[in-house]
């Protein structure tokens, strides 16, 4: 429906640019029906993401779990899960819609990073494999949305949650004792019952303060 809309759109416009006197409200059309598509099936993903959270989670739990992943692999998904429960994320857990929406593109990222590091060799089970093929092909859409330069500036941020500690702990903690990834899993499942539900009202609105939260933290 969507691209329909915008290809209308995009022809309402050269519509208007060649006979501007005899298609008055063209050119306003043509902005609200090639602007609105994309950020609403942008929205309809986030919905999605952040409703298969806890899900993706899990997948990330296996992979740090798992001895017959490298360890490289591992570390990835290690740091997305310590990310989650930092009180100095990119985003705070607080905000309406888009509290999780940090969250969701990291988890997406970190698995991309674990991907690459030799995760598919060690990852068993047709679910898990399944989930991690979504996961990988929805970094597309956080590239899409956030441009390649905030994107890039995201990934680079992903690498170096690896050197990061929270609450004291480490990613080779969390990857060398099950107390500490026990303690982990627990504090993550505890903060996501306190994040206010996702409604996603208005999109334009979503889109300024997330990218803005981005762009203060990432361009430091």
């Amino acid at each position: 429906m969507w691209p329909g809309l915008r290809r209308m759109g995009f022809g309402l416009l050269v519509g208007y640019l060649q006979s501007p006197r005899l298609m008055p409200g063209a050119f306003f059309l043509s902005a609200i029906w090639i602007y609105t598509g994309p950020m609403s099936n942008h929205v309809e993903n986030f919905k999605e993401w952040i409703s298969t959270i806890r899900e993706d989670i899990g997948l990330l739990e296996v992979i740090v779990s798992s001895d017959a992943i490298e360890r490289d692999a591992r570390r990835y998904a290690a740091a997305a899960l310590n990310y989650l429960v930092t009180r100095m994320d990119l985003v705070p857990d607080w905000e309406e819609s888009i509290g999780m929406l940090d969250d969701a593109m990291v988890i997406r990222i970190c698995v991309e990073l674990s991907s690459q590091n030799g995760l598919d060799s060690g990852l068993e089970g047709a679910d898990h494999i399944v989930a991690l093929g979504r996961l990988i092909n929805e970094v597309k859409v956080v590239e899409e949305f956030l441009g390649k330069e905030l994107h890039s500036d995201l990934r680079d941020y992903c690498v170096k949650l690896t050197d990061a500690e929270v609450r004291g702990r480490g990613v080779a903690t969390i990857l060398e004792s099950e107390e500490e990834r026990t303690k982990l899993f627990a504090e993550v499942d505890a903060d996501l019952k306190r994040v206010p539900p996702a409604s996603f009202s208005d999109a334009e609105a979503i889109e300024v303060k997330f990218k803005s939260y981005l762009r203060h933290k990432l361009t430091k």
